[in-house]
């Protein structure tokens, strides 16, 4: 198997089709931390399109970990106006991440897994 490696400007590309300006140097070392699981991606036999797709959803996973900020919509020509939203609703990649990376290679990477409450009752009575 070849080296895969995902580039900043793939990164970039990627967080901005979601929303997210992040600042290069940030990306650089989320790169670099993906640089850490490369050999047991390679150790675990997987082929080029999961590597890549595991390094994009890990390196978007660790951005949108520390960064939940995302801009909704924009307007300008001098009535500029900006609205975020504040959103880790991220659940699918995560899902997508877990099923390709059967091996656990990005369990050591900074990504906020999170957890979900199913369903929360309070009963009281007179």
């Amino acid at each position: 198997m070849a080296v895969v490696q995902i580039t900043a400007e793939q990164v970039k590309q990627q967080l901005s089709a979601l929303g997210y300006s992040i600042p290069e140097f940030m990306i650089d070392a989320y790169l670099c931390k993906l640089d850490s699981i490369q050999e047991c991606l390679e150790a675990a036999g997987y082929d080029d399109c999961d590597v890549m797709l595991i390094q994009v959803y890990a390196v978007t996973l660790m951005a949108l970990t520390a960064y939940s900020q995302r801009i909704k919509s924009q307007s300008a020509p001098s009535g500029a106006s900006r609205s975020f939203e504040y959103s880790g609703d991220v659940t699918s990649m995560r899902d997508s991440l877990a099923a390709l990376d059967t091996s656990g290679c990005t369990a050591s990477l900074p990504i906020d897994i999170g957890s979900s409450v199913g369903l929360f009752l309070v009963v009281g009575g007179c």
